[in-house]
């Protein structure tokens, strides 16, 4: 038997569907009720019980909030007659929000879930910023977001939003850098900085290096040891390489795809176009012989196919073909296309994209401008290329060396297929510089953790060499750069299948604490703001249009609260705190290390 129970005055009444509910809204009027109503404070919350079921209208309300947040439902969808009707068959005394309650409880929701991330932050040891850049759907408005990439449990890479704030189209770095500082004061993470990952332009820039004053003169700097990376988006830089080498061959792109739109217009025509695009293996691919396409590697398909059908087409009867030199242009750009291409599919091949993946494919970009240099094009795009390349060598080198399977022999090797003598002199003393400062931090820590109320021991103790102090830590120092060389001499690690290397380091994080604290910071910088969505777009990403003529705090809730919903994080303090808990071992160093000094010292007197 199912029983519908008035919340108000407790009487029971039947619940079944073929009694209907006109017994229970009679009750609801009937003088009793509503004097329990008045002492309960009126008819807000009622409860329909079928068995252990218990209807709860402020749950539901959270649902519907997840519901259209998560999947970019509009907002008017409450005061839509239909979906009206679809709640009250299912609960008949639901009562939906209006669109400005449904904010309210969008932006409390969003509140609450921010508290909770942040919380969930203080236990993570660094973070990567990146920077990203969106427009509306009508191209009125351009928005910034910012996103943190880190190591989760497990240990996993992961990404999460952390805001979106409207800008101006051209905005300066000093407005930029206002935003930056307001979202990383915000969320308590300017001391916890690794790097940031934004497109290259003169703003931004800009932006980057007022940061890097004001991070210095807060003293913030410390993941990577008093500096912070700042990586220029390489698919961005390849966007505007390809940007530069299409504006040049524009004319011939245009011939192009005007004579296979007039090949295809005939059966034999569309017949050969066809078995080009299955010889080339391009089913299914966007290619874009109507006219220009959002995605730059739709033109590199069209450019395979018109140089794979060369002979066979033509513009029209009225109009002359290519001549060879346009066609070797166009040749010449496919192949410049081609390097790009790949390398786009490699960076975004790999199914965690930490920093190692990009070195090898940077080297081989380089290498593969170099031998392109007969054509002016490519030569242009080589010395575009070049002062990026030794600074993203540099930073994707070192983590290249955290590669189990590479390590340093591999890195030296690449530089000598490159071309670069001097960036391996450069690469072995940035490892060591970074290293000793990583075994430093560890043993201050540990030192910090023994004696947390010894405020004034180093001013005491100066730099006297009998300080206990610092001839433990000058051995300690020793020690930790052991981990290093020991590392760098090990045989590369024979894998076939794709390394889980964040694990692999993670399971060394007992024996050598500084250098998986090291691999953790750099492995995780990332070198691309793209996804592998919009690696290939040649527009700014565009919003969702739900988004339009919707207030900032609203965008901001429903653009972070998705990627929450979408991505929850579980973070374990334990395993993401190791480097801390190595101080133990540390701490349990000092004092046997002071037992027998003092011993020797007592045997001596």
């Amino acid at each position: 038997m199912i029983w519908a129970k008035c919340q108000h005055c407790g009487k029971r009444f039947s619940g079944l569907s073929k009694d209907g509910t006109t017994h229970l809204k009679n009750h609801l009027n009937s003088s009793k009720c509503r004097r329990s109503q008045q002492e309960t404070g009126g008819l807000e919350n009622p409860t329909v019980t079928n068995g252990n079921f218990v209807f709860d209208e402020e749950r539901s309300g959270l649902d519907l909030v997840r519901m259209i947040i998560k999947n970019g439902y509009p907002l008017n969808l409450v005061e839509d007659e239909y979906f009206k009707n679809f709640a009250k068959n299912l609960q008949p005394t639901i009562k939906l929000p209006s669109q400005d309650t449904l904010k309210d409880k969008i932006l409390c929701f969003y509140r609450e879930e921010k508290e909770k991330l942040r919380k969930q932050f203080d236990k993570v040891l660094s973070f990567s910023l990146i920077l990203n850049f969106w427009q509306d759907c009508g191209k009125k408005s351009k928005y910034c977001s910012f996103t943190l990439q880190f190591i989760e449990d497990g240990p996993k890479l992961k990404k999460k939003n952390l805001a979106i704030k409207n800008v101006e189209y051209n905005y300066v770095g000093e407005t930029l850098f206002e935003m930056v500082k307001g979202v990383v004061l915000e969320w308590n993470i300017d001391k916890k900085l690794a790097s940031i990952t934004v497109e290259s332009s003169y703003a931004n820039n800009q932006m980057v290096k007022i940061l890097y004053r004001w991070l210095g003169d807060q003293g913030n700097c410390q993941p990577l040891k008093k500096q912070i990376f700042y990586i220029p988006c390489i698919t961005h830089l390849i966007f505007l390489l390809v940007k530069y080498g299409l504006d040049k061959i524009n004319y011939i792109l245009h011939k192009i795809r005007k004579a296979i739109k007039y090949m295809s217009k005939t059966a034999i025509g569309k017949q050969k176009f066809e078995e080009a695009v299955k010889k080339l293996n391009l089913g299914g691919k966007d290619i874009a012989y109507e006219g220009f396409r959002r995605r730059w590697d739709s033109i590199f398909f069209m450019l395979q196919i018109a140089l794979e059908l060369r002979g066979e087409i033509c513009i029209d009867l009225q109009s002359k073909n290519l001549s060879i030199e346009e066609w070797d242009k166009a040749e010449f750009m496919c192949k410049c296309l081609s390097v790009f291409y790949d390398a786009i599919c490699s960076f975004f091949g790999s199914k965690c994209l930490s920093m190692n993946v990009y070195f090898s494919k940077i080297v081989e970009t380089q290498g593969s401008l170099l031998r392109l240099q007969e054509s002016d094009i490519a030569k242009k795009m080589g010395i575009t290329f070049a002062p990026h390349f030794d600074f993203y060598t540099h930073v994707s080198a070192m983590a290249a060396v955290f590669d189990p399977r590479t390590n340093l022999k591999f890195v030296h090797y690449c530089f000598r297929y490159g071309d670069c003598t001097k960036l391996p002199t450069l690469i072995d003393g940035a490892l060591s510089r970074r290293f000793g400062a990583y075994a430093k931090d560890l043993c201050s820590q540990g030192l910090s953790s023994s004696f947390p109320n010894n405020d004034n021991s180093s001013s005491s103790y100066g730099d006297n060499p009998r300080n206990i102090l610092d001839r433990w830590k000058k051995l300690q120092r020793g020690s930790q750069m052991t981990q290093l060389d020991q590392y760098l001499r090990e045989s590369s690690l024979h894998s076939d299948g794709e390394l889980d290397i964040l694990g692999w380091w993670h399971s060394k994080s007992q024996d050598s604490p500084a250098l998986w604290a090291m691999a953790r910071d750099i492995l995780a910088i990332p070198m691309s703001t793209s996804t592998s969505n919009s690696a290939f777009c040649v527009e700014t990403t565009t919003l969702d249009p739900i988004f339009n003529d919707l207030d900032p705090d609203i965008i901001e809730a429903l653009f972070c609260g998705k990627d929450w919903l979408d991505n929850p994080i579980r973070i374990n303090t334990i395993s993401l705190m190791l480097t801390r808990n190595s101080c133990l071992q540390v701490v349990v160093q000092l004092r046997v290390l002071s037992h027998f000094y003092f011993q020797l010292r007592y045997n001596e007197i």
